[in-house]
C-alpha cells in the first residue's frame, strides 16, 4: 500500500481524500516511479471536478490525479529499456484519462520517462512534463518557429507560458510576451524582447507582423489576431473553445494548400525523446522552471484552490519525499 491523493466522487477541492490506496504494479512496457514531487496542472483539477476531456476514459473511483512526477526508478518492467533501478528520472503520464502521480509510487510507460539532470531538483523536474511538452510540442511541432522569427506568448509568466519565452528565446526567436506589470522584468530575465501589459492595453491594438501567437490563457482566437499575425502566421492555444476548434478544422487544411493564415489547438503528448531534449537545456542552463509554490502532499486541495486562480508565476508542485 502507499499514501495518496484520491477522490471518490467529482467536485470541488474538499472531495480530496489523503489516505491508502495500493500500490500499481507495473505491466512489461513500464517502469514503477518512487515519486518524490508531482506538478499540478489544471488537468488535476479539471479531472476532479468532471470537466477534463480526458474524463470518459477514466476507470471508475477512486481516482488519483496528477501527470507530471519526478523520482528514482524503483521497478522496470521486462520490456522496458533504457532504465534501470536507481535512476533518477521525470515523467509524463501517457494515458488520456489516467493519472496516478499524487501518490508514492507511479506506473508509466517507459517512453515516456527521461533521466532527471544531475543540475535540477526533483522539485523542478516535476514541474516541467505537461507545461514543458505542451510549449515545445507548440513551439516546435506545429509551429516549426526557428531564428528570427516573430512570436507572442500570452501568458507569458504562467505555467506553460513561462516555458514557452525560454525555448523560444533559445531558438533565436524574437519573443514579445503578454503579461501583467508584476511579471515584466521577470518574463525579460528569462527571455523576452518585448512586454505588453495586458492591464493597461491589448496587444492585438499594437503589435504586428507575427509569425505565431500562443494563447496559453484562451482568451484569444484567431479572428482577434488577424492583424497580429503576418499572411501566413498561426494562431495556437491550449483552451479551445469551439470557435477556436471550428477554426482549426477549417484553416488546417486550406493553409497546407494554399497557404494563408491558421488556427490550432495544441493536446499535449508524452514523448521521452522530447523531455529528453528538455532536459538537456535545463542541464545546460537554457531552461529553468520557476516554481511558485511547494506543497505537501496532504495539502493537494490548497494546491487545486492556487491553480485555479491561474494567477500563478511559474509551476506549483506537491513534495511526496523529502
Amino acid at each position: 500500500m502507499m499514501e495518496a491523493i484520491y477522490f471518490e466522487r467529482h467536485g470541488g477541492p474538499e472531495v480530496l481524500r489523503y489516505g491508502q490506496r495500493p500500490t500499481p504494479r507495473p505491466t512489461p512496457n513500464q517502469v514503477l516511479i518512487e515519486v518524490h514531487a508531482v506538478g499540478v496542472n489544471p488537468r488535476d483539477w479539471m479531472l476532479r471536478q468532471g470537466t477534463y476531456i480526458g474524463r470518459p476514459l477514466v476507470g471508475k473511483p477512486p481516482i488519483i490525479p496528477g501527470s507530471d512526477v519526478s523520482g528514482v526508478v524503483a521497478e522496470v518492467g521486462e520490456k522496458a529499456e533504457g532504465f534501470t533501478v536507481g535512476d533518477e528520472v521525470f515523467a509524463m503520464q501517457s494515458q488520456l484519462g489516467h493519472m496516478g502521480g499524487y501518490a508514492q509510487y507511479m506506473a508509466v510507460n517507459a517512453a515516456c520517462v527521461a533521466h532527471k539532470p544531475k543540475e535540477i531538483s526533483h522539485i523542478e523536474a516535476a514541474a516541467v512534463p505537461v507545461a514543458g511538452l505542451t510549449a515545445w510540442q507548440s513551439l516546435f511541432d506545429i509551429a516549426r518557429i526557428g531564428p528570427g522569427d516573430k512570436v507572442v506568448v500570452v501568458g507569458a509568466s504562467g505555467g506553460v507560458g513561462h516555458y514557452a519565452v525560454q525555448l523560444a528565446h533559445h531558438a533565436g526567436a524574437h519573443v514579445t510576451a503578454v503579461c501583467s506589470t508584476a511579471n515584466a522584468d521577470f518574463v525579460r530575465d528569462i527571455g523576452a524582447d518585448e512586454v505588453i501589459d495586458y492591464t493597461t492595453q491589448r496587444f492585438t491594438d499594437v503589435v504586428r507582423g507575427q509569425d505565431l501567437v500562443f494563447d496559453t490563457l484562451g482568451k484569444e482566437s484567431l479572428d482577434s489576431c488577424r492583424n497580429v499575425l503576418n499572411p501566413n502566421g498561426i494562431y495556437i492555444t491550449t483552451v479551445p473553445n469551439l470557435a477556436t476548434i471550428a477554426r482549426w478544422a477549417q484553416t488546417s487544411l486550406r493553409s497546407r494548400v494554399l497557404g494563408g493564415q491558421r488556427a490550432s489547438v495544441v493536446t499535449v503528448k508524452a514523448r521521452g525523446h522530447e523531455l529528453s531534449a528538455l532536459a538537456e537545456l535545463m542541464a545546460h542552463g537554457h531552461l529553468r522552471s520557476l516554481v511558485d509554490s511547494v506543497y505537501p502532499l496532504a495539502e493537494a486541495a490548497e494546491a487545486h484552490r492556487k491553480s485555479r486562480t491561474f494567477r500563478t508565476r511559474g509551476k506549483l508542485v506537491l513534495q511526496v519525499r523529502d
